[in-house]
C-alpha cells in the first residue's frame, strides 16, 4: 500500500503566514474542536508545542514554525505503519 507524502506546501496551506499563531489558529492546526479545548489541554500540560503570552497582547500564542515542525514529524511514515520492522 502506498504512503501519502505530505509536502511542506500541503501543511503551509493550513498555517498562517505570520510567525505567531493565536489560540484559535493553534487549536485548528492541532485538531482541537475549539480554542477552549486547547486551553484545557494547555493547562493540563498536554500540548505537543509550547504556548506563551506576550507583553501588551491578550491571549496565548504558539510559534508557527514549532507547529509546522510538529505537524511534519507527526505526518512522517513510521516503521510500524509501513509493515517494516
Amino acid at each position: 500500500m502506498g504512503q501519502i507524502k505530505h509536502r511542506p506546501s500541503d501543511i503551509d496551506r493550513y498555517l498562517p503566514g505570520s510567525p505567531l499563531m493565536t489560540s484559535p489558529e493553534t487549536a485548528k492546526a492541532l485538531g482541537f474542536k475549539t480554542a477552549s479545548a486547547l486551553t484545557k489541554a494547555r493547562q493540563a500540560g498536554r500540548l505537543p508545542v509550547p504556548m506563551f503570552t506576550l507583553p501588551g497582547r491578550r491571549g496565548w500564542f504558539a510559534s508557527t514554525e514549532r507547529v509546522r515542525a510538529w505537524l511534519e514529524s507527526t505526518l512522517q511514515p513510521r516503521k510500524e505503519d509501513s509493515g517494516m520492522t
